[in-house]
């Protein structure tokens, strides 16, 4: 009597459950492949953004080292930017994508970068740039961002509007939509236009604001300006020499910026012939009494000081003359 061949192989229930064991670890290592993939992907965009805002800065930079201070005869030039704010700077700088041409014999353009956080999980970074070839346009004065007044008319506020950089989180943080009020993207070395002399701006990026990690990126840049002008300071000393001669001397008057000087001065508002840093004034008898002595008087003099830049300052002085 033979045996019962032996008979090998699984059954139905270990096929079923090896089948959940591979389902189970398939599933897992798709999850972790899409998890690698996701980060993966997160990290390209987070370098990408990083490098666009780099890139913003050091084009920014350039802009600012080649700044346009503007030479007037009346003095009127704010300083080295026209507008300074936290969340935006405007400036006139030179202009290389064109040579001179008419009336713009400097080449000069006009560029504002401004923060649109109107998105608190992507504010963005404008640029908007203003060329010009005959006479200079007025600084527009709208404050949104970007300033779209006049857009497509033959002669808009801003040529261009670019936006440079994405995912900035500088106003709120992406902590529950709270405004930063201290965290300004650009802060200046002084609080008034004239006596900035440098700007340094501060992004705060971050590609995904609602997740802790890996956390937000802060980019720095620091620049000064080179081709600032700053108001000279007027002073001067007005002394009684005797036979009724003043000697006027203004050589405490000084440009911050170590520049030359001219000096314009006025006695009771009628200009005085000389342009010199020193004067002695004539001695001079306003009114005499009934002895025909020179009674006292009170000439009020006026100093007016101008740099190479066009900026001016005064100062007035009352000597009683005995």
């Amino acid at each position: 009597m033979r045996s019962a061949r032996e008979e090998r192989g699984f059954t139905l229930v270990e096929l079923l459950v090896a089948m959940a064991i591979t389902t189970v670890v398939f599933g897992t290592t798709l999850s972790v492949l899409d998890v690698f993939q996701s980060n993966n992907r997160f990290d390209q965009l987070r370098n990408e953004n990083q490098d666009t805002a780099r890139t913003t800065l050091d084009r920014l930079s350039r802009q600012l080292r080649n700044i346009v201070a503007r030479t007037t005869s009346e003095g009127t030039v704010p300083g080295a930017l026209e507008k300074a704010e936290p969340y935006e700077v405007v400036f006139e700088t030179i202009d290389t994508s064109k040579a001179a041409s008419e009336e713009n014999k400097v080449d000069a353009m006009r560029v504002r970068y401004c923060l649109d956080d109107s998105n608190d999980e992507n504010e963005i970074l404008w640029e908007q740039v203003r060329h010009w070839t005959k006479k200079e346009p007025v600084m527009p004065t709208s404050t949104s961002c970007p300033d779209r007044t006049n857009e497509g008319a033959s002669e808009p506020d801003w040529n261009t509007s670019t936006q440079v950089v994405q995912h900035v989180t500088n106003r709120f943080g992406g902590q529950g939509g709270t405004k930063e009020p201290t965290r300004w993207l650009f802060t200046y070395s002084a609080k008034e236009t004239p006596e900035i002399l440098s700007v340094e701006t501060n992004l705060f990026l971050n590609i995904n604001p609602k997740q802790t990690r890996p956390g937000e990126s802060e980019l720095t840049s620091g620049v000064s300006l080179r081709n600032a002008n700053r108001v000279p300071v007027a002073e001067f000393s007005a002394t009684e020499e005797g036979n009724r001669q003043v000697r006027l001397n203004a050589s405490a008057s000084y440009d911050p910026d170590g520049l030359s000087l001219t000096y314009k001065w006025s006695e009771n508002g009628e200009e005085l012939v000389t342009t010199s840093q020193q004067y002695e004034t004539k001695a001079t008898c306003k009114a005499t009494n009934e002895a025909g002595f020179c009674v006292k008087s009170e000439p009020k003099f006026k100093l007016k000081i101008t740099n190479p830049g066009g900026l001016s300052a005064e100062a007035e002085k009352t000597v009683t003359i005995k």
